[in-house]
């Protein structure tokens, strides 16, 4: 491998090195990012870069290994081949709103807007817009329900979920597990009143809203009375 390219491959690594690398590197491309966005695996992320201008990102997105964004595509190559004429391909930019997860291995298309509290699940394939407030997935991409659905829905699993990690957790460890193991699992034994663990207290300061999470912990009506009892029921 040539000394150039050995460079280049160094360069490529360290801009995706890390989610603030890569934010970085992709704002100095002239891509809007807002705040608190995350990119789990950056070296496993592509986006466009050719029209850096045509991706806009809000704040509290999180992007998930094997994400795609495009803004543009080199059909008009066969084309050409077949007539000889160059038809550029352009559809518009890509934006995506404010808290919004995309699931792995997603590929949002050019000239698509998804709003904002979107929930994308794994392997889709954007192709139109998505409206706010809302879960979506699919190839092609659909609205599967409305996001205050999904929000019922997940605090109903969580006891049921739970208990079922725990049980695999005790299979496979031979013991019972501990506060990080069940981290996003302690509002079913926390209220107002518990000692939240540092690793608990480190999950209230995400996606920029620690206040009103605080807020919700000391409205919240635990299920158990504390992990302790929690796990000896179970």
């Amino acid at each position: 491998m040539s000394t150039i390219k050995k460079i280049l491959r160094k360069m490529i690594f360290q801009e995706k090195a890390d989610s603030e690398s890569y934010i970085k590197y992709l704002r100095q491309k002239g891509i809007k990012i807002g705040e608190r966005t995350k990119f789990f695996a950056p070296n496993m992320t592509h986006i466009d870069e050719t029209r850096p201008w045509l991706v806009e990102i809000g704040d509290d997105v999180q992007i998930t290994a094997g994400v795609t964004i495009l803004t543009h595509g080199y059909d008009w190559a066969v084309l050409k081949k077949v007539y000889g004429e160059i038809l550029g391909s352009s559809g518009g930019g890509v934006k995506i709103g404010n808290n919004v997860f995309i699931g792995m291995h997603t590929t949002i298309l050019k000239g698509t807007n998804i709003g904002d509290n979107v929930i994308i699940g794994a392997n889709s394939l954007v192709n139109k817009d998505i409206p706010s407030n809302c879960v979506a997935a699919g190839n092609p991409i659909k609205i599967i329900m409305p996001l205050d659905t999904y929000y019922m829905k997940r605090k109903e699993r969580q006891a049921r979920e739970v208990t079922e990690l725990v049980h695999k957790y005790r299979e496979c460890y031979g013991k019972e597990p501990d506060e990080k193991a069940l981290h996003e699992f302690f509002w079913l034994f926390s209220d107002g009143d518990s000692q939240l663990t540092e690793t608990w207290k480190r999950m209230m300061t995400l996606v920029g809203n620690e206040k009103e999470s605080y807020d919700a912990l000391r409205a919240n009506k635990k299920k158990y009375e504390n992990l302790d009892k929690f796990l000896k029921e179970i």
